[in-house]
């Protein structure tokens, strides 16, 4: 049974709705809803597992990719390991095949064909295994499971076999062999869902490629990327794409309901919001914590970003800035708005920030502007551990909080300044500022409280 696409994030119903939803401004008061960073679960339940084979079930990748490297310098396109790497791992035998031919200008020999796959098959009957993790990770999973993979049938047999797997998954594996285009097109992860009658709104891919990655968006599927074995983790970041690197995490993100964070909603209005969030300065915002911001040139993370309205002035300042927004659509705006600035965009959320954490870079500044409220409890505290181990000793984090009556449709929680400022103690974060400030616009049961946090 089809269930409705998945989606993540508060609703926005429809435009008019919209319109009265300033999302980055205390000043427009009860009207700010700005949760677009949160997991938020709607609908739509994991219905099949979708796993990629080479790199993702068997460690082959790297026996590939050596013997590729071999054959192909001595038919005189001499390529390295990591040429290879970035050239073709992920994507169909076929399609790496057309391009081999056309850079050589000549049909592929039966010979040269033959040679890899003896090598091949040599190089896996000796030194084949399992990718780490992978075995207990199978044995935890519930869920319906199945194989897309760009190898042939006969390949895949072969190494799942050779590691014990494939009768773990007989009867469902799919190779793109069976379909026109392979990765990075999405019609071999459709034609899994297809014959495994699933909703492939419901369906999660695990991909260790960028191809494979970019198949599965492209078939409307969510995706977990694994990036223990040759990929960096950057290469498989993006939208609703959870990047991690231990196989044994996956029975646990797979069950975890904020293991993927989404927009959904703000992409259709991210021009009204984009005119919202430049019609106030970073001033008028921050008046009440100006003073706390760094006076010399520092490093700042813009948690929220939107089109990076702060992110801009504080750059302007002389300042190191790095956007955290994974609404594409407002950052699209915000390099728009912004071109000059130096900004470095980055793709992720909270209470997570994957992305950021697996960077060494450390902040003087962490500035989240009507954010924290949207998380809930766990998240917060998740959060907070997160957000102090990227500051720099003594760096500081400054926040604000809304308080008042929630909107009708919107993700938002009541929290006090006093739990935020306990809950920051506990990883070794003290106060320097707290205050509070009325809604400009008059409103009784609207106010805002601004608090300053400092690393120790």
């Amino acid at each position: 049974m089809h269930r409705r696409p998945f989606s993540w994030g508060p609703l926005l119903p429809n435009r008019d709705q919209a319109q009265a939803c300033d999302l980055k401004s205390p000043e427009r008061g009860d009207q700010a809803c700005n949760g677009y960073l949160y997991a938020y679960r709607v609908i739509n339940p994991i219905e099949l597992v979708i796993f990629d084979c080479d790199g993702v079930l068997v460690d082959s990748e790297h026996i590939a990719v050596r013997v590729h490297s071999a054959v192909l310098t001595d038919l005189g396109w001499p390529l390295t390991e990591a040429e290879v790497t970035e050239r073709f791992v992920g994507r169909s035998s076929k399609s790496i095949d057309e391009e081999i031919e056309a850079h050589l200008g000549r049909l592929l020999t039966v010979e040269a064909a033959e040679r890899f796959h003896r090598l091949h098959r040599e190089a896996v009957d000796a030194e084949l295994t399992p990718v780490d993790g992978i075995v207990e990770a199978l044995d935890a999973i519930t869920l319906r499971t199945c194989v897309a993979s760009g190898g042939s049938h006969d390949k895949m047999r072969h190494t799942l076999g050779r590691t014990g797997l494939y009768q773990r998954f007989e009867g469902r594996i799919f190779s793109a062999t069976e379909v026109t285009h392979g990765k990075p097109a999405p019609d071999l992860f459709l034609h899994a869902a297809e014959r495994m009658g699933a909703d492939p709104a419901a369906c999660v891919v695990v991909e260790d490629s960028r191809y494979g990655v970019q198949a599965a968006r492209a078939a409307g599927m969510r995706v977990f990327g694994y990036c223990g074995g040759l990929r960096p983790a950057h290469w498989l970041e993006g939208p609703d794409t959870v990047v991690f690197d231990d196989m044994r995490e996956l029975p646990a993100l797979l069950t975890e309901p904020r293991g993927i964070a989404g927009t959904a909603g703000y992409g259709e209005v991210s021009d009204l919001l984009a005119d919202q969030y430049e019609s106030v300065t970073f001033a008028e915002v921050h008046r009440e914590v100006l003073h706390l911001f760094p006076a010399q040139p520092s490093r700042v993370l813009d948690l929220g970003a939107g089109t990076g309205r702060d992110a801009a002035a504080l750059s302007r300042l002389g300042h190191t800035v790095v956007a955290v927004e994974p609404t594409a659509e407002l950052r699209a705006h915000g390099q728009r708005l912004h071109p000059a600035t130096g900004i470095e965009w980055v793709d992720d959320h909270l209470p997570e920030l994957t992305t950021l954490r697996r960077r060494p870079e450390r902040y003087d500044l962490i500035l989240l502007t009507a954010v924290w409220m949207h998380l809930d409890e766990q998240e917060r505290s998740e959060a907070m551990k997160h957000l102090t181990g990227l500051l720099v000793p003594h760096g500081r984090i400054i926040l604000s909080l809304r308080h008042g009556p929630v909107p009708t449709g919107r993700r938002m929680f009541e929290v006090s300044a006093d739990e935020t400022i306990h809950l920051a103690a506990a990883t070794g974060l003290h106060a320097l500022h707290r205050s509070e400030r009325k809604d400009p616009l008059g409103r009784q049961d609207v106010h805002w409280t601004f608090i300053a946090l400092q690393l120790q």
